[in-house]
Formats: C-alpha cells, sequence, structure tokens
C-alpha cells in the first residue's frame, strides 16, 4: 500500500466511525425529542456511512478480512442506537420510582 493510499483509507475510515457516531447520536435525540428531522439526519448519516463502506471496498486494497469487517461495522452501527434508546428509556423508568 503507498503512503497516498494508506493517508486516504485512513481519512475514509475515520469518516466511516464518524458517521456511525453521528447516526446514533441524532437519531437518539430525535427520538427522544420527538423531532423527525434529527432522526433524518441520523438516517442521512447512516446512508453516508455506508457510502463510505462501499467505496473503500471499490477503491481500496484492504484484504478480504477486513472489508468483512468493515461491512459488519456498518450493519451493527444500524442497531446500536436502538440498544441505546431501550437502555435510556429503562434507565428514565428506574429514576422515576
Amino acid at each position: 500500500m503507498k503512503p497516498e493510499e494508506l493517508l486516504w483509507t485512513a481519512v475514509m475510515l475515520g469518516l466511516f466511525l464518524t458517521l456511525a457516531g453521528a447516526y446514533a447520536l441524532f437519531w437518539v435525540a430525535g427520538r427522544l425529542h420527538s423531532k423527525r428531522t434529527l432522526a433524518g439526519l441520523g438516517y442521512a448519516c447512516y446512508g453516508g456511512q455506508w457510502a463510505v463502506a462501499v467505496m473503500l471496498w471499490l477503491t481500496s486494497s484492504l484484504t478480504l478480512p477486513w472489508k468483512l469487517l468493515l461491512t459488519a461495522s456498518a450493519v451493527l452501527c444500524s442497531i446500536i442506537p436502538w440498544i441505546s434508546l431501550h437502555y435510556l428509556e429503562q434507565l428514565e423508568g428506574t429514576a422515576k420510582e
């Protein structure tokens, strides 16, 4: 892997993780505050995350195990906000008791 390609791949992986965090943040905030705009921003970030994953699959020289890990991460990132919201709702219910 050439240095330029390594740098580009690292930047794209950083963007992938940033979009994953933004998806979770916006989606949960939208659900907690009943704001469709925030939830929509979250879904847009998740779509961007998949776009970055596809771009890395097609253009980087990552080996197959790394590409499979990237895909699995994108899939798992789709359920993390749901789990986080469920946990926050349980904490809120426990605090009210």
